[in-house]
């Protein structure tokens, strides 16, 4: 027992962000003892607000819920009628993937298409070779997800607008909590690129690139850290990338399998309009921030994940009929609804599952 209990602790997602806070720990203070040292006041304040704030989008990274989809405690009874061969209403919008999940094609709402020539939200452009959206039922935990979002093996549950997840933060990178991963990126890059700019800047106060001064004890630690310091710089570029994700409302799930993404360039008619795009970033940086549960914290066996995650719904007793009614007013008021908690707004729209 104590041999499981030792693993478990390590397998821990908190190891990740407590490693990255005690290396921004150990930067900080390699800068402030050597780096940026003697520097004007003011330069010193912008490390070290730097390093704060990564230290502090780390944690909001990894406490913030992701944007995770309640799951039900058992199977959907539509599917069961599906894979039973049973009649069920507007049969022809259901089929099955290349791997065998269960898919409904949504129906554009047509009192928006009066209003508007481009449908609302993630629903493609509005030619009429635009490729038709689907909303997925997930056989883990027996719903039905939303478009771009997608199940973590890791976590347990369905995540919305997810991008992928990051075992160095501890925690999937989605809806709720990209725009803090995201900061956390920047953050470090700009305290890197700061720490590089103060360790360049005494070296030239020291006298580099004059001959004779290489040789310091002081001076070749200094070169190190700038070496060290550019490196990590160098790699956090990736942040930036995220940035311009964000801003393009476009995720590394979408860039990985949306094969319609490059027909649709940013602030052109369709899926990525000027419009569409202001209501994407409201939900991705001006969302709820809310905790996220304590089973997705713990080291759990893997198998133990979809159970405890299953345990904490409260699934609504309705018939095939009235699942299937659901699922098809919910496709049209997923964007509508995804601005508030994704827990409560997924209840709203998709099929409750009998007990």
């Amino acid at each position: 027992m104590q041999r499981r209990s030792s693993s478990a602790c390590w397998d821990s997602p908190l190891i990740g962000p407590i490693a990255l806070s005690i290396v921004i720990c150990v930067f900080l203070l390699s800068g402030f003892l050597l780096g940026v040292k003697g520097l004007p006041w003011w330069y010193q304040l912008l490390v070290a607000a730097a390093g704060l704030a990564a230290v502090a989008q780390l944690w909001l990274t990894f406490l913030t819920d992701p944007g995770a989809l309640t799951p039900a405690a058992s199977q959907d009874p539509l599917v069961e009628a599906l894979e039973s061969g049973l009649p069920v209403p507007e049969g022809h919008l259901y089929s099955r993937d290349g791997r065998g999940t269960w898919m409904k094609r949504l129906q554009q709402q047509q009192q928006q298409q009066q209003q508007q020539q481009q449908p609302v939200g993630w629903q493609g452009s509005t030619s009429s070779g635009a490729a038709a959206q689907y909303a997925k039922y997930c056989s883990t935990c027996h719903i039905w997800r939303p478009p771009r979002s997608h199940h973590c093996s890791t976590c347990g549950v369905c995540m919305e607008r997810w991008d992928h997840h990051c075992g160095v933060v501890g925690n999937c990178i989605a809806l709720r909590n990209h725009r803090f991963f995201a900061g956390f990126l920047v953050a470090a890059q700009a305290g890197c690129l700061l720490l590089l700019g103060g360790g360049l800047w005494r070296l030239r106060l020291r006298g580099l690139p004059e001959p004779g001064v290489w040789m310091g004890v002081e001076n070749l630690l200094l070169i190190f850290l700038c070496v060290v310091y550019g490196y990590h710089a160098t790699v956090l570029l990736f942040g930036t990338s995220h940035c311009l994700a964000i801003i393009l409302d476009i995720t590394t799930k979408d860039l990985l399998t949306d094969r319609q993404l490059c027909r649709n360039a940013p602030c052109c008619p369709g899926r990525r309009s000027p419009r569409q795009l202001l209501a994407a970033w409201q939900r991705v940086c001006c969302g709820p921030v809310l905790l996220r549960k304590q089973h997705t914290w713990l080291a759990l066996p893997a198998e133990d994940g979809p159970a405890a995650a299953a345990a904490a719904a409260a699934p609504v007793p309705v018939g095939a009929a009235a699942a299937a009614a659901a699922v098809d007013d919910g496709s049209s008021s997923w964007q509508s609804s995804s601005g508030g908690n994704s827990r409560e707004g997924l209840q709203l729209h998709m099929p409750a599952s009998a007990v």
